[in-house]
């Protein structure tokens, strides 16, 4: 701005310097034009003067220079330059050169204009006599009868002329000089006045370019000034409400794609990494925030990905497959690899999407297996039903003691088939969360004691001492029926796969807000690599064993679910030959929302 200050500074000097100029020229020369003029004119009114006053002295045939005294007096009167000539331009008397030496004047134009044409004569020239430069003017000097005898001449250096001049101009340069000055002065204010509030807009300016969107004009100004530091200010409202706007809808993207559980990463068109949220960190098991800006390669290490992802930028369509992860627990993701306009004309991003679909391909091979093992186990009393029942009709009703032998053999698959069916109704059952809790308080030792009596015939036939340990009495809010299943499942497991002489044993506690319940046992113990499959339906470490101990293989999934409906957890820790324990923690209260009524779950 200091620089286009300067810049008007100059030009209206240099504007103002031109016209000045060209100003004080025609003026001078206007005025020097108009003072010769005027003293010309003035030297023509004395001349007149002067010829009034000789006209009618010299008669007719009187030589003219009997007028010469007169003449002299009359020019030391008027002190100019009084020349008298006759009528063959002969000069009779100079007032400033002797006569004698003077050449005929006959030929001079102020002359010749009076003896030639009778008119009063004028004109500028250098005089040959003084070698000045003088102003000349003759009229005709008449006789007493009125001819004309004569001409008499006034003249007058231009330089005294042109002293005026000077002095005006002279005048009209201070006067110039000074306006100048002013003119200079002022601009230079005026400038600066109209360059503040400009600067000031412009800083406004520069500060939103830089992203400062609480910068505003505050400066007052002329008036045109202050409606563009509005209007800038107005920008500057608009440009910070909409950046808080795309702030906040980056913030709201961002929080977005931080909790999907779809892993999410955007690579630019150099195939840089812009982008990842933690579902992806998650999903890979490595920290990829510090691969951010570098090439995706030196971050994603799986050949399928890459592969995906360079099929994208080289086809720019999206690109769909499942892939197994063999080197990070065998993970299955849905992979896809979408493209994307980038912020420039012509370049393409493209988004990585990651979902795990891991427990979800678990939970179909689980279901299929469900089936699998649900036609199996359903298939074995069913045709052990069929077979007794044929047999039967074929004759061997006949025989009493193969037909209550037949009969009490069909009556105990009936009953196997009549617990599986029960027990698969009530897992879809909790698997769809239908059924009912009856919210109460509820004593776990009561109902351990409880589940002991229904067990304590079985435990006493293998001698198996059955034992409670709790050092505080030990309440939870549930139902109590459910409770007591869960308790009755675990227990009667440990019973049935306890050797004979052992023991099992309840202990109860409290940690925090939670009950904890350990059942404890020293039987067979299960295989550290099968613990983490006996919560599946139908599992058995033991097929035959558990078979024949009557069990459905459903008694460990219904107790997952029964305890995850009671917004617990159970755990399991087992040794071959030394025991299994059983950890149940189950919250001391329900939700103030949840108490005093029936929670459909």
């Amino acid at each position: 701005m200091k620089k286009l200050q300067l810049r008007i500074v100059f030009l209206f000097l240099a504007i103002f310097s031109l016209f000045s100029l060209v100003f004080s020229m025609t003026t001078t020369q206007l005025m020097e034009e108009r003072s010769i003029e005027q003293q010309g004119e003035d030297l023509r009114a004395q001349l007149t003067t002067l010829t009034s006053q000789l006209n009618g002295m010299i008669g007719p045939q009187s030589d003219l220079a009997s007028l010469n005294g007169r003449m002299q007096r009359t020019a030391d009167a008027v002190n100019e330059r009084v020349t008298l000539i006759d009528l063959e331009g002969n000069v009779v008397f100079d007032s400033h050169a002797d006569s004698s030496t003077l050449d005929n004047h006959g030929n001079r134009p102020e002359v010749s204009a009076v003896l030639n044409q009778g008119e009063v004569g004028r004109d500028v020239r250098t005089s040959a006599t003084t070698g000045k430069q003088l102003y000349y003017v003759a009229q005709p000097l008449f006789s007493e009868v009125g001819t004309r005898v004569g001409v008499l001449r006034l003249s007058k250096p231009i330089d005294e002329m042109e002293e005026v001049i000077s002095q005006v101009q002279r005048y009209l340069l201070l006067f110039v000089f000074v306006s100048l000055l002013l003119a200079v002065l002022f601009t230079a204010y005026w400038t600066r006045e109209l360059s503040r509030p400009i600067s000031e807009i412009g800083r406004v300016a520069q500060r939103l370019s830089n992203q400062q969107y609480d910068a505003r004009y505050t400066d007052r100004s002329y008036e045109e000034i202050d409606a563009l530091g509005q209007a800038v200010n107005e920008l500057a409202d608009n440009l910070e409400s909409q950046m808080q706007e795309i702030t906040q809808n980056d913030e709201q993207m961002r929080e977005l794609i931080n909790h999907l559980i779809i892993g999410v990463m955007l690579l630019d068109n150099d195939r840089n990494v812009q982008i990842v949220n933690p579902a992806m960190s998650e999903i890979l098991e490595m920290d990829l925030y510090a691969g951010v800006g570098r090439p995706y390669v030196e971050v994603i290490k799986s050949y399928g990905i890459t592969t995906l992802i360079e099929d994208a930028y080289r086809t720019h369509q999206t690109q769909n497959d499942e892939i197994s992860l063999f080197e990070v627990d065998n993970k299955v993701l849905d992979a896809n690899v979408v493209p994307i306009a980038g912020d420039h004309p012509g370049e393409v991003n493209f988004i990585v999407l990651l979902y795990d679909i891991t427990e979800i391909r678990r939970l179909e091979k689980v279901r299929t297996d469900f089936v699998a093992n649900a036609s199996h186990e359903l298939r074995t009393p069913v045709t052990a039903l069929k077979g007794f029942t044929e047999t039967l009709l074929d004759g061997a009703m006949e025989d009493k003691e193969i037909l209550v032998e037949f009969l009490t053999i069909m009556h105990k698959e009936s009953i196997r088939l009549d617990s599986m069916v029960r027990d698969i109704l009530q897992l879809s059952k909790l698997e769809h969360r239908t059924v009912q809790m009856e919210i109460e308080t509820i004593s776990i030792r009561e109902i351990v004691e409880a589940t002991f009596q229904i067990v304590r015939q079985k435990a006493e036939s293998k001698e198996i001492s059955l034992e409670i340990e709790e050092k505080t009495p030990v309440e939870i809010e549930g139902d109590e029926n459910l409770l007591k299943q869960i308790l009755l499942n675990l227990i009667n497991n440990a019973v049935t796969y306890t050797p004979e002489k052992g023991y099992v044993k309840v202990a109860l506690g409290v940690e925090g807000d939670e009950a904890v319940i350990h059942v404890e046992d020293n039987g067979i113990g299960i295989p550290e690599d099968e613990q983490s499959r006996v919560f599946e339906r139908f599992y058995r470490v033991d097929k035959a064993r558990s078979r024949n101990a009557g069990g459905t293989g459903l008694g460990l999934s219904i107790v997952k679910y029964l305890v995850e409906n009671f917004n617990g957890s159970i755990s399991l820790d087992s040794k071959i030959g030394l025991g299994t324990t059983f950890t149940v923690h189950l919250p001391l209260k329900r939700k103030n929302e949840q108490k005093d009524k029936k929670d459909e779950l």
